[in-house]
Formats: structure tokens, C-alpha cells, sequence
């Protein structure tokens, strides 16, 4: 899935290289190591990029559990951002395209450093940490699991830490490197879903080290978009994530597994789908994809798996059981017998999606047939009673983002809020609908990631952004760190915001020009998504 437009090239650099300006260093004692920062670009904000988590996972550590990062004594400098994990140019392309429909050129993005040694994180927190510790959010960023950064420049965290909150943005192995098994892997401990493994190493090296950053390690907050928030979905009903994440906030995720999980015998067969492309003859073995070019895999992988959504898997070790299963309510809890104790250590959850994740103008001649695929590809919302319920709208390319919307992302969070709520764990919703200013943002509409320069408050020197949008980005950003701190949006001076119970009798925010509670999305739509789901999981 695709990220908010970035930041132009000024601020990227501004932010990667030290200057004269910030000539004061930043300095943080860690066991085995001291870490070297810089003055971020807000007043009070200190930002240490680049370090690293877990060893580089080269070599015989392709493919292994990432082994944790314990530090190499001495001093390690850590002014400017590590390389990104190998990816193709997908997302940049897009951030350019997204800076070229607004005026910009596309050429204020430069090219994307990239290594298969990438396991780093960038961490924003006050200079001067006050007495009492404050909360940490860990941003998960998103990507289809196959491309996206920590670093892209709406996730710098200076502006967000300003708020009150330690920020940092972690990487994880992408595509083949992160998501992908063999058959010969099952000699292993860890087999599969290796990018949620490198995640879990990241929240423990916070575990150990965030308090020397003025960060309170029992309140992790950790908040994706897109994959991101849909790893955090698979991590915080995870045995191994229990004390590493306290609070969840999900925009924009993915299904969810709802329709089901791939096997890990499903990835298995890629491992060898991908070693017969290579020499149909002779497959390679394990050892010798090991051993292969990391640039030659990545690319090769990328025309084997072109049209693949590379998804967790149920590996057995790290996702045994699919969310419904996790959430399933325990033994009631006494003396109310009303509520039950969820199986998971989540203390409470924040989830929503953006209105329009899908949509794109279409030529009318073209509109019919888009619309008839759109149908016939959606997971669960593929159905006559589906081309009924959006008859009646006039404008296919708006069907064809409402289906495709209600069934990638909003019946599946709303599905995901209500087994939360329904096992006692706090759950909050929202929709994000504002579209910005001018006829080039009217045809975007509230975009997949449109919420991130306002969560993040990094809006691009070329996008439209009025007093309007600079308040609701001040509101976005204040609720998000209310949460991370207290495990509620509400707040002095934040919209009245009920907890979500259930899909009959719900609460969501809505973030447009001004926030406030809202009808529930689609709930046409999302019945027959609910009655979909209810069925198949009684097969």
C-alpha cells in the first residue's frame, strides 16, 4: 500500500546530513555503547538516526530470526539515516508522480539508498527529558510489505515528539527477504515472516534502551499505516509481542486475515517457485539463495511474485491461531460475568481508515468494465447483493472506491473493533475524510495515507494547506499522543470521543474539516461483509 506524499528534497537532506546550525551534539549513554545525535529541527527535540537494532541479516543470517543488536562499545554516530531495505523504486515513484500532479518537479526526490543491511531505527525525544517519563510511539510504516521506509519524510517524528511523546520509526525486511519461506527453512526455529520477527527486535531494543531517551517503557504505544498497521494487527494478539506493546492505533490496515491466512506450505512452494525460475534444471537449495545477489534476488523475485501482496503467514511459531481466533473471549471475569478477559495483552486500541483509500477518475467508456473487475477480484465483497447495494451510484469510479475500500480496509477494521471491544478491550474508531484544497486534491479525494502529514504534522511545501488543515493536523496530533500516553483520545480541549461497542450501536470520529462523531460507514456494505465472514468461518 502506498504512503501520504512526502516532504520536498530540502527537508530530506536538512534532516539526513548534520549542519553548522546544529553543531551542538546530541549524546545518549547506552549499555555497550554512546550514541552521538543531533538537534532536530524543532527547538527542545533531539534526533538519533540510524542505529541499529539487530545485526545485518546477510550472509547465513538471510532468512534467520533477526539476532538483536547489543552494541559494540565506544561511540557510534548517529546523525544520519541508515540505507532503506531493498526495494524497488515503487513508492518513490509515487511520492514523484504525487509532487508533479501538484506542480512540484519530480526531481526534488532523489534516488533511495538501499542495502539488505537495514535493520535500523531513528528515534526523536526532548533534549532535556522531564521527571516524569514519557510515552513512546513506534511508528510501523507500510508498503505492501514489499517497499516504503522509516525515514520517508512523512514519518519524521521532530514535530509529533514536540507534543510530548519519544518518537521512533523502525525498518523491517521487505518482500523476499522479509516475507517468503523454503522448504528447507523447517530445520529452523523461526521459518517464516521474518519482517514481523525484525519488528518484535526493534520493540525489544526499546524495551532496553528507550528510557535513556527519557522514553517510559511500559507505555508503547506502536501505530502503523497501510502493512504497518496490519503487522501491528498480527503482533498484538502474538505471545512474543506480550510487554513489548501496550496500545495499538491502526489506520488504514489491510484485511486483517479475516478471509483467512496463507499456510506456511502456501510460502513454502514460493521458495521453490522462486529457485525453479532461477535454473528450472537445477533449483538452487537453500545455501545457494543464501548466497545469491541481493540485488539479483530482489529483482528476480519482484517478476516472479509481481502481482503478489506479500501478507504474514500462519507460520505455527509466531501466528498459530487468526485474529478471530486470538480474540475469542476467555473465561468470563467475576463478578461480572457480562465481560470476558481477552486472550491478548493489548491495554486498548485506536482504528480507522481513510474515505476514499481506493478511489481514481475514470474515463466513462472504461468505467463499466473497471467496475466488473473491481467486483469479480474483492475478497469477500464480490457478491450480486454487492452490485445491488452500489446500483444506485451514479459514479462507477466512486462504486468502484467504495467496494474496494469497504473490502480491503473499513469492513475489516470495523470487524477488527468490535472483537476487540466485544473481549473488554477499550477500542476507539474514526474516518478520515478531509480532502484539501484546489481541483488536483478534489480528484485525489481523502487518499490511502492522506492522514500522515496531519498525524505527523510534515506537510509537503507543495501540497495545498490552509488554517484548516494546519488545525486538524494540531487536533490529530494531540489526540494520537493523548492515546500513546493515557490509552484515551479524550482529553481537555479534544472532541468528545465514546468508546466503539459494537457495528449495531457504534461511535466513530470523523477527522474533516472539523472532528466530530459520525454514522458509521457503509453499513450495508459492511453487513454483508459481516455475514460473508460468519459464514465462511463456519464452513
Amino acid at each position: 500500500m502506498l504512503a501520504a506524499a512526502a516532504l520536498c528534497l530540502i527537508t530530506l537532506v536538512g534532516l539526513a546530513a548534520p549542519s553548522q546550525a546544529a553543531s551542538r551534539a546530541a549524546e545518549v549513554q547506552l549499555v555497550g555503547e554512546r550514541l552521538i545525535g543531533r538537534q532536530s529541527p524543532i527547538a527542545g527535540i533531539n534526533a538519533f538516526l540510524g542505529v541499529p537494532f539487530a545485526e545485518p541479516p546477510v550472509g547465513p543470517l538471510r532468512w534467520q530470526a533477526p539476532v538483536d543488536y547489543l552494541g559494540r562499545g565506544g561511540v557510534r554516530r548517529a546523525e544520519r539515516f541508515a540505507p532503506a531495505c531493498l526495494q524497488t523504486p515503487r513508492i518513490l515513484d509515487w511520492y514523484r508522480g504525487m509532487a508533479e500532479r501538484f506542480g512540484a518537479s519530480r526531481s526534488v526526490f532523489e534516488d533511495l539508498d538501499t542495502s539488505e543491511d537495514c535493520l535500523y531505527l531513528n528515534i526523536w525525544a526532548p533534549a532535556k527529558p522531564s521527571k516524569k517519563p514519557a510515552p513512546v510511539m513506534v511508528f510501523i510504516h507500510g508498503g505492501s510489505n514489499r517497499s516504503g521506509w522509516s525515514f520517508e519524510p512523512n514519518y519524521h517524528g521532530h514535530r509529533l515528539a514536540a507534543e510530548g511523546a519519544v518518537v521512533v520509526t523502525i525498518a523491517y525486511r521487505l518482500g523476499v527477504f522479509g516475507f517468503f519461506s523454503h522448504p528447507e527453512l523447517a530445520q529452523q526455529s523461526v521459518t517464516a515472516n521474518f519482517g514481523l520477527w525484525d519488528q518484535l527486535s526493534a520493540l525489544r531494543w526499546i524495551q532496553r534502551n528507550i528510557a535513556s531517551f527519557g522514553g517510559d517503557p511500559s507505555r508503547v504505544t506502536v501505530f502503523g499505516e497501510s502493512a504497518g498497521a496490519g503487522n501491528i494487527a498480527m503482533l498484538m494478539v502474538a505471545p512474543q509481542a506480550r510487554g513489548l506493546l501496550h496500545r495499538a492505533i491502526l489506520q488504514s490496515g489491510g484485511d486483517f486475515g479475516w478471509p483467512g491466512l496463507r499456510s506456511l506450505a502456501a510460502e513454502q512452494a514460493r521458495g521453490l517457485q522462486l529457485a525453479a525460475a532461477i535454473d528450472a534444471k537445477a533449483p538452487p537449495d537453500l545455501a545457494a539463495l543464501r548466497a545469491m545477489d541481493a540485488e539479483r534476488l530482489m529483482r528476480l523475485a519482484e517478476q516472479v511474485f509481481r502481482d503478489h501482496y506479500h501478507a504474514p503467514v500462519m507460520d505455527g511459531v509466531l501466528i498459530t491461531q487468526s485474529i478471530a481466533q486470538q480474540l475469542a473471549p476467555a473465561q468470563p471475569l467475576s463478578p461480572a460475568p457480562q465481560l470476558t478477559q481477552p486472550r491478548v495483552p493489548l491495554g486498548s486500541l485506536l482504528i480507522g481508515t481513510n474515505a476514499n483509500e481506493y478511489y481514481a477518475p475514470l474515463a466513462r467508456d472504461t468505467a463499466r468494465a473497471a467496475f466488473d473487475r473491481a467486483l469479480a477480484s474483492a475478497e469477500v465483497l464480490n457478491t450480486a447483493e454487492v452490485r445491488a447495494a452500489l446500483r444506485d451510484e451514479a459514479d462507477l469510479a466512486t462504486a468502484i472506491d467504495r467496494l474496494q475500500t469497504a473490502d480491503s480496509m473499513l469492513c475489516p477494521a470495523q470487524q477488527l473493533a468490535s472483537a476487540t471491544a466485544a473481549v473488554g478491550i477499550p477500542t476507539w474508531m474514526y474516518q478520515f475524510s478531509r480532502v484539501r484544497e484546489g481541483a488536483v486534491a478534489a480528484q485525489l479525494r481523502a487518499y490511502h495515507g492522506a492522514e500522515l502529514p496531519y498525524v505527523f504534522g510534515t506537510h509537503d511545501a507543495w501540497l495545498p494547506t490552509t488554517d484548516i488543515d494546519r488545525q486538524l493536523t494540531r487536533t490529530l496530533m494531540r489526540i494520537w499522543v493523548k492515546f500513546a500516553a493515557t490509552g484515551s483520545p479524550e482529553g481537555a480541549g479534544l472532541p468528545r470521543w465514546p468508546q466503539f461497542r459494537s457495528q449495531v450501536a457504534p461511535n466513530v470520529m470523523g477527522f474533516a474539516a472539523t472532528p466530530g462523531l459520525i454514522d458509521i460507514p457503509e453499513p450495508t456494505l459492511c453487513r454483508l461483509y459481516r455475514s460473508r465472514v460468519a459464514a465462511s468461518a463456519s464452513q
